[in-house]
């Protein structure tokens, strides 16, 4: 089987896709106008110089002054937002999200973000236009001011997040999207194709195809695994504080589907825990995501570190060598992304290696970066990626 198919600065980024410590709307008149006005003024400027009203700084191509016709998508929250017809220049808050435009063929096109070059190395690495987006978002509000000087023609926002009430008064179309399973993380990517245009639609589709042949393929091998038989796994989303991830989340769904039984007696995800009720859940394997990794410790430190710690060297997971560091690439492997479709596959071949032995996940790694992500590993990089290390 291949499957069908075959830190970073992760502590800067969060349980379900925002920055971890901590994820609308309509304008008013008056943001309207003034967003309307500073568009007509830069096409002015635009059509009597020639061409576009771009600096080197400003990244993707200015909209044209007419474009196809504007259609109307729905977001995660219902609200019918109406969207240019050709989209040129994206704003996004949504740190897990801008790995989905860049899927899609949008990531040259981002001209505001919530990321920086050290919070995800990787996404910088393979779409290094990026770097000439301004990062004008926290994970808690937005630089309005910033905002407009971008230009957008459309903003994603995460639903979760109180970035919206932010933005909601700058005249920007903005979509407010979620998800917390994989039909979910598909909706999003196929909301965010009908915002980018038809070839982005064709993309989503290949992806959500992808996805689910994955989840099947694993499915099929993980489903007759008994519940007694099925190892308890604990996955950590911070040490200090410690915070890990229970049920009615996507996290718990692939550990379900990769034929494991989440060890976190706890609904939803990253949910602060003591030390004690992790002792008494007993866990047989424990996972680190990269936001677990202690001070400028690699996973390598971090898992070493473990095994002379008072509290967790006793437990059986890691005293057993059943302790393993999370993969992250353009975005966490483990939490509201697409390489989710990758984690399924990881997980299960960490979980019960001899249902597949046939898997080679940096293989897999490279295709997935290949056909999606428009960007070719060498063996290097993907076994970095596989180990949660950051670009060389």
């Amino acid at each position: 089987m291949s499957c069908t198919a075959s830190r970073s600065g992760a502590r800067a980024q969060s349980a379900s896709g925002r920055s971890p410590r901590p994820r609308r709307g309509r304008g008013r008149r008056r943001g309207a106008l003034v967003a309307a006005a500073l568009t007509g003024v830069m096409a002015l400027v635009a059509a009597g110089c020639g061409g576009s009203t771009d600096g080197a700084s400003d990244g993707a191509q200015a909209s044209p002054s007419t474009s196809a016709t504007p259609h109307t998508v729905t977001d995660s929250t219902g609200a019918a937002v109406r969207v240019p017809g050709v989209v040129n220049r994206i704003a996004d808050s949504w740190p897990a999200h801008n790995e989905v435009v860049q899927m899609l063929g949008g990531g040259d096109k981002i001209v505001a973000t919530v990321l920086t070059p050290a919070s995800v190395p990787w996404l910088y690495t393979i779409s290094p236009k990026i770097r000439q987006a301004k990062t004008v978002f926290t994970t808690t509000t937005a630089n309005t001011e910033e905002l407009l000087k971008t230009r957008p023609d459309v903003l994603f926002n995460n639903a979760g997040t109180q970035v919206g009430s932010k933005t909601s008064q700058v005249g920007i179309p903005t979509l407010q999207l979620s998800f917390q399973t994989f039909d979910g993380l598909k909706k999003v990517v196929n909301t965010t194709a009908d915002v980018l245009g038809p070839e982005a639609k064709a993309q989503a589709a290949r992806y959500n195809t992808y996805l689910d042949g994955e989840l099947a393929a694993v499915r099929a091998r993980t489903t007759p695994i008994a519940a007694d038989q099925r190892p308890k796994v604990l996955h950590i989303y911070s040490l200090n504080p410690l915070v890990v991830d229970g049920t009615n989340s996507i996290i718990d769904e692939w550990i379900t589907a990769a034929g494991g039984r989440n060890a976190a007696e706890v609904k939803g995800n990253a949910r602060q825990v003591t030390k004690e009720a992790v002792a008494s859940w007993n866990p047989d394997v424990i996972i680190l995501a990269s936001s677990a990794f202690t001070g400028n410790d690699t996973g390598a430190q971090t898992l070493e570190k473990l095994t002379t710690d008072p509290f967790w060297s006793n437990q059986p997971a890691v005293r057993n060598h059943k302790a393993y560091i999370n993969p992250t690439g353009g975005w966490h492997w483990d939490r509201y992304g697409i390489e989710e479709a990758l984690q399924i596959q990881w997980a299960a071949k960490t979980l019960h290696p001899e249902l597949f032995t046939d898997l080679d996940i940096v293989a897999e790694t490279k295709s997935f970066f290949r056909d999606f992500l428009h960007f070719t590993l060498t063996d290097d990089q993907a076994t970095r990626i596989v180990n949660a290390q950051d670009p060389a």
